[in-house]
């Protein structure tokens, strides 16, 4: 099989240029964590612990959040609501139909929250935390419709910074965990406590960054 130089085929990369843009934060020294999509443009989070969000057109800035006290570990958005965890020990709820910069539901943890992800059926709110002074990194559990602490704890399956939680799209009882310890698993949270609930688990032999479902129902 031959193989065609990618500058002989310049139809398959397609030159892109910006259509808009917009500075983030104040001054030079503002450096953005995380950018994502939502119903109503882009939500960002940064280095000055602010939520900065902004229209479709012309990525004009329309709010800025400032509600956590420590970095802004993680933001997502479900329909109308921006959800943002931080190394404060909270995930902060907002309705992006009010302009009030006071969250709607705060959940709160004794651990620092690095990563988090709401049930595809909205029932249960998961948040993996860092490596606590008693070396325990937890995954902790709220229900979503009462702000406060958490409901359920699961402590023994990562020894490491929980860095990603993903619960799965289509079955709302399970979900997926990444940790530094190397550790990938999946749980099914139909069962009643934490051994019965793991059900997989592979060891990347590395420290896991990123992890998440994939394929056409992903």
């Amino acid at each position: 099989m031959s193989r065609i130089p990618v500058t002989q085929a310049p139809s398959l990369l397609p030159v892109l240029y910006p259509a808009a843009s917009a500075p983030v934060g104040r001054g030079g020294n503002t450096y953005i964590y995380e950018a994502i999509h939502t119903a109503r443009g882009a939500a960002v989070s940064t280095s000055t612990q602010e939520v900065h969000l902004y229209e479709h057109f012309g990525v004009q800035p329309v709010r800025t959040i400032k509600y956590h006290s420590d970095k802004v570990t993680q933001i997502r958005v479900r329909e109308e609501s921006l959800m943002s965890s931080s190394r404060d020990g909270q995930i902060a709820i907002w309705d992006l139909r009010q302009a009030s910069s006071a969250p709607s539901l705060v959940f709160k943890s004794d651990d620092a929250i690095l990563s988090f992800d709401l049930s595809a059926d909205s029932s249960v709110l998961v948040g993996g935390t860092q490596l606590n002074s008693d070396y325990a990194a937890k995954i902790q559990f709220w229900d979503p419709r009462a702000a406060g602490g958490p409901v359920k704890v699961f402590e023994d399956s990562h020894s490491d910074d929980v860095t990603q939680i993903h619960c799965n799209p289509n079955a709302p009882k399970q979900f997926l965990s990444g940790s530094t310890d190397g550790l990938l698993c999946t749980f099914d949270l139909a069962q009643p406590d934490e051994d019965d609930a793991l059900q997989f688990v592979a060891n990347t032999g590395a420290s896991v960054s990123q992890c998440g479902y994939f394929g056409p129902d992903a």
